[in-house]
Parts: structure tokens; C-alpha cells; sequence
């Protein structure tokens, strides 16, 4: 049926039709399982019922929101099914920026996008009212733009687009996946599927690499729900084997403190092994004596709290964590900083746990010396001792290496 040059656009074939009812989206991980997220905007209609996973109610505009208020926008949701179109409206002579006004203009319409996805996209497709029979795709999908309050835009601005790439299609869903073993299957870290790494990372692109070394790459990462994420793949090259892997995931899930990295999950599956974290967008200390812009926003103040909060995360490590854990590598490229330039000490692959829960043991022997060349203490490469003091004594070359760029900087 045709209006004024709109029409009522035909369904589409509908399987598991209004899984995670109106307002929401269904995960791409694993549709079997509970993974309904609600839209940019909204809040479960029912908590309570959110909460026993009966997501039929679906989600409504978060509490106070109202349409038709100055500010309002629209945010890009990336390679996604389109809503039930059923009750969409096409037009055909519009383009996608017309689309958006008219959209805009309209206090029911609720989303747009183009009505072919062809030769850059032709018409106008718009939706009223609730938004119903979505998910994310791996491969394929389309571009929609959801409309939404001035507060939801600006606090989606500051995240990455809600996007899953294509790219996940390249690795074979029959890898071979695998959990840890030990403490990490109890813990509160996630196991993230390959294909949502590789959609996150846009396939491990060369502009979303933060950096590398002879573990590997760490990469930059968008998830699904637009958290940033670091991700450190491990080259199958490196030195870090399974048990240093698992080694390192065990230890990190055991420790609560400020000034250490925060590690989300982590993704085993075929020869791929990567530690899934929180993203830090100032990278690490070693870039920050490199950096002449940033360099010269710190004062001696700032630096000496940059080596308090060092100081403090050994401390936790040493003596005020429920293990006592050497981490035997410390050193200014595996310290990073947050965007409030508070330091987090990272990367715990050659970590040991020493004196189990006692707490009474202070250095242990070991048959692999680990470290690296310049920071590794003669008695450790010699006889393979490592201890407190030494973990240290590191914190120092640390110190000492910042004091130094430091006083570079001044006397230049």
C-alpha cells in the first residue's frame, strides 16, 4: 500500500521471531543462551523479570526520557538485522541524509537506514514506535540508526561504534575451542569466542595494533556493547607456552588492587591464545618518556605519584594480597597508565606465587631464568634465586628510568 509516496514495507522470514523482546538485541555468541541486551537508551521494562531472564517485556526508554527534546540524535548500530519490517516505511525518493530529517522531524520514528543496501545505499526505511527482532551479525548485517537522547549520544560518543566485522567469517567455527583449567574456570573472567576477537580488533588490523614484543601484539578492540578493549594475542613464537598462559590468567583473576591491570577474559581456541583487558588509553610508561607533548604536561608532582602507585601495587603483590606473587619482569613497558595517568602494573606471564597462603616465604628457586636482559639480576641468572628484593630493585630501575627522562626533559 502506497502514501504519499511512502509504503508499508513486506515482512521479512522470521526464525525465533522476538527472542529478546521489543527495544533489545539477541548477542551473536551463542543465541541459545540468555544474551539479550537492551538498545542504546533503554532499560529492561521489568527488572525483576530481567533478572529471572523472561526478557518478553522487552526494554523501554530509560527513566525520564522523552522524545522530541533538544539535543536528540542518532547513534550507528553496525552490521545488525533489521527490526521486523512489517509495519516499516519506505520512501524511495529520499536520500539517507533526508532520511534523517525527516526521522528527526517525527516524534514516533524511532529508526532509519536505507531501504536497499545497493550501490551506497538507495531510499529511506523508517521505524515508529518499538523495534522489534534484532541481532548481531558476524557476517553481514545492516548499518541502523537509532534514535536517542542528548545523554545517551554524548556518553556513546565517548565509546566505539557498536559494530561486529566480517572479518569473523575468515577463522572456521570449527577451531578448536578450550576453558582453562584450575581457578580460572570458577572465576569472574569470561571466555570470549575467537570470531568476536577478530570482529573486535577489525581482524587484527594493522591500525588497531597498540604495540608489540616477543610475547606477541596487543590490539585495540571494540566489543559488541562498546566497551574498549586491550587485547594481547601471543605469537605461537613467543615464549610464553599454555602454562604460562594459564599461569598468568590464574594469577591475574586472583588479584583486586587499583594499580594493576584489570583482566576481562580471556579466548583459547586452536593455536590462537589471548588475555582479553581493560583498555588504557595512555598506553604504557615507556611511550610516556618518548612523548614530548605528554611528557611536558607532567610535573614532578604527577611523576611522583606515577612511582607511589608503582610502589603501591608491589606492595599488594608482596604482602597485602591473599598470595604472595614476584612478578620477576617489572619494567617501564609493562606499566601502563590510565587516562587519569594512574599507573597499573601489567603483563604477569612470568609471575611465580611464592609460600602458597602462608605468607611466610620471601624467594624461590626456579629451573627457567625469565626477565629481561638489563633488568635481570645477576644471583637470578646465575642460579635462578628470586626473591622481594629483587622485584624491588626493579621498582627502582623503574623509578630511576623516570627520574632520568624527567631531568632530560628540564635541562633541555
Amino acid at each position: 500500500m502506497r502514501t504519499g509516496g511512502s509504503r508499508i514495507f513486506p515482512p521479512r522470514k522470521r526464525i525465533n521471531y522476538k527472542k529478546c523482546g521489543p527495544n533489545s538485541y539477541c548477542h551473536p555468541n551463542n543465541p541459545e543462551k540468555f544474551e539479550c541486551t537492551c538498545l542504546p537508551g533503554f532499560e529492561p521494562k521489568s527488572v525483576h523479570d530481567w533478572f529471572l531472564r523472561d526478557v518478553s517485556g522487552g526494554c523501554v526508554r530509560n527513566q525520564g526520557v522523552f522524545t522530541c527534546n533538544s539535543g536528540e540524535g542518532f547513534v550507528k548500530l553496525a552490521r545488525v538485522k533489521l527490526p521486523d519490517t512489517s509495519m516499516a516505511r519506505v520512501d524511495m525518493s529520499l536520500s539517507l541524509k533526508e532520511c534523517k530529517q525527516e526521522c528527526l522531524k517525527n516524534c514516533n520514528c524511532t529508526a532509519y537506514t536505507h531501504a536497499i543496501e545497493t550501490k551506497g545505499g538507495i531510499g529511506c526505511l523508517t521505524w515508529h514506535g518499538n523495534l522489534v527482532d534484532m541481532r548481531v551479525y558476524y557476517n553481514g548485517g545492516q548499518d541502523l540508526y537509532l534514535r536517542v537522547d542528548a545523554a545517551t549520544l554524548e556518553k556513546r560518543q565517548n565509546k566505539c561504534t557498536f559494530r561486529v566485522s566480517s572479518a569473523a567469517a575468515s577463522f572456521e567455527e570449527s577451531s578448536t575451542t578450550r576453558e582453562l583449567d584450575g581457578s580460572t574456570r570458577n572465576s569472574d573472567l569470561q571466555f570470549f569466542d575467537l570470531r568476536m576477537i577478530v570482529a573486535a580488533t577489525n581482524n587484527f588490523s594493522v591500525s588497531n595494533k597498540l604495540g608489540e614484543g616477543g610475547f606477541g601484539s596487543v590490539y585495540k578492540g571494540c566489543l559488541y556493547d562498546g566497551r574498549k578493549i586491550a587485547v594481547k594475542r601471543l605469537s605461537k613464537y613467543s615464549g610464553q607456552g599454555i602454562e604460562e598462559f594459564k599461569n598468568e590468567v590464574a594469577i591475574i583473576a586472583k588479584l583486586q588492587h587499583g594499580n594493576r591491570v584489570r583482566i576481562i577474559g580471556y579466548c583459547v581456541q586452536g593455536e590462537e591464545k589471548m588475555l582479553i583487558y581493560e583498555y588504557l588509553p595512555d598506553r604504557s610508561l615507556d611511550t610516556l618518556f618518548f612523548d614530548e607533548t605528554k611528557r611536558s604536561l607532567l610535573d614532578w608532582g604527577k611523576c611522583f605519584e606515577i612511582i607511589c602507585g608503582i610502589a603501591r601495587g608491589i606492595l599488594y603483590l608482596h604482602q597485602d594480597s591473599r598470595l604472595r606473587i614476584i612478578h620477576r619482569d617489572l619494567k617501564a613497558s609493562n606499566v601502563l597508565l590510565d587516562s587519569a595517568m594512574h599507573p597499573k602494573i601489567a603483563d604477569f606471564g612470568k609471575a611465580r606465587i611464592v609460600g602458597g597462603e602462608s605468607g611466610d616465604q620471601i624467594e624461590a628457586n626456579t629451573n627457567r631464568v625469565v626477565g629481561t636482559y638489563g633488568y635481570v639480576s645477576g644471583v637470578f641468572n646465575a642460579r635462578g634465586i628470586f626473591c622481594e628484593v629483587r622485584c624491588i630493585q626493579l621498582w627502582g630501575f623503574v623509578a630511576g628510568d623516570h627520574y632520568w627522562q624527567k631531568e632530560q626533559y628540564f635541562l633541555s
